[in-house]
């Protein structure tokens, strides 16, 4: 089976036949090694994730590349957005915080000339 491409069956047996079949105590340590260093498994040392594999699948489809860029930049703007909204409230809730200490303000001075036209009246 040279370099022609093997099915996920075909690439089972294969690694089966390799292994010693599938009853194996070292299957696992050696499923590990081959995750780990095979060359169908990206990085040498890196054993490749689910989503790494979804990854180089996307990153080599023209057209689901696209569809990502486009879904990236949506997730972005959609947090800017989010970002924003927290930071207006937050403003808004300063601004409230800063109206409610002037009419605080407003209203003592308010008493302080009602009680300075008292004391002057006769």
């Amino acid at each position: 089976m040279g370099n022609e491409k093997m099915t996920m069956e075909q690439r089972i047996e294969a690694f089966y036949r390799q292994s010693g079949g599938p009853n194996n105590d070292r299957i696992p340590e050696l499923l590990e090694k081959h995750l780990l260093d095979g060359k169908d498994h990206g990085m040498p040392g890196y054993r490749e994730t689910f989503e790494d594999g979804i990854m180089d699948v996307v990153l080599n489809d023209p057209s689901l590349l696209l569809l990502y860029e486009r879904i990236q930049r949506w997730r972005l703007k959609r947090r800017s957005e989010s970002g924003d909204v927290v930071s207006l409230k937050e403003r808004i809730e300063s601004l409230e915080r800063e109206v409610a200490r002037l009419r605080e303000t407003i209203d003592r001075l308010i008493r302080e000339q009602e009680t300075a036209r008292e004391s002057k009246s006769p």
